[in-house]
């Protein structure tokens, strides 16, 4: 058996071994998989072949149970973060609504104020306080929203976005990430060019 069958065997291999990837997304890996092939030119099995290996070090198996325990959250806030009691008063609000619910879904938290006054310090200890791994995502200086969603993998070194590089550096489908300077990205120019 050649390389490139090797190849595609143990790609076959590692995707029968997810078990939480949906059938869509699997027929799609698949044939990705059958396109790689001999025939194909070096730099065109290789862009498959890295878009592939992509696919499959994102956590798909892999996540934290969500709790949602409001003296811990109490206990982190207060000992890391001293007064701004009214914006505590809500994060307990905002966990002690998810226990009821016994919510296991993503949330959204936004948080607005001036530079300097602790958005960014609120936004870790929430995920610290969750017992979940924090990925923090600065887009300052972005110019456009190209480095969010990742370039199409036919460009010259192209890359995811930054939310899915993220999620294979913390190894877990559900993080708390803490997006920074949202409010800074110029989105323009970005559907033609998704990864």
């Amino acid at each position: 058996v050649d390389t490139v069958e090797k190849q595609k065997e143990e790609f076959r291999r590692k995707l029968k071994e997810i078990v939480n990837m949906n059938e869509e997304t699997k027929k799609i890996v698949e044939k990705e998989i059958n396109k790689i092939s001999n025939t194909n030119f070096e730099t065109e099995n290789g862009k498959r072949i890295e878009y592939i290996n992509h696919i499959f070090a994102l956590p798909w198996d892999t996540q934290d149970e969500p709790e949602w325990d409001l003296d811990y959250c109490k206990k982190t806030l207060d000992s890391n973060l001293y007064g701004l009691q009214e914006t505590k008063e809500r994060i307990y609000e905002f966990i002690a609504k998810n226990v009821r619910k016994n919510n296991k879904k993503g949330c959204v938290i936004l948080l607005t104020g001036g530079p300097g006054t602790g958005k960014t310090r609120i936004a870790k200890l929430i995920g610290e306080s969750l017992k979940r791994k924090v990925g923090f995502i600065s887009l300052a200086g972005m110019s456009d929203g190209k480095g969010i969603l990742g370039f199409k993998r036919t460009y010259i070194s192209s890359t995811p976005g930054v939310l899915i590089k993220e999620m294979q550096k913390l190894a877990t489908k559900n993080p708390v990430f803490v997006i920074d300077e949202i409010d800074k990205v110029n989105y323009r120019s970005t559907q033609s060019n998704v990864y």
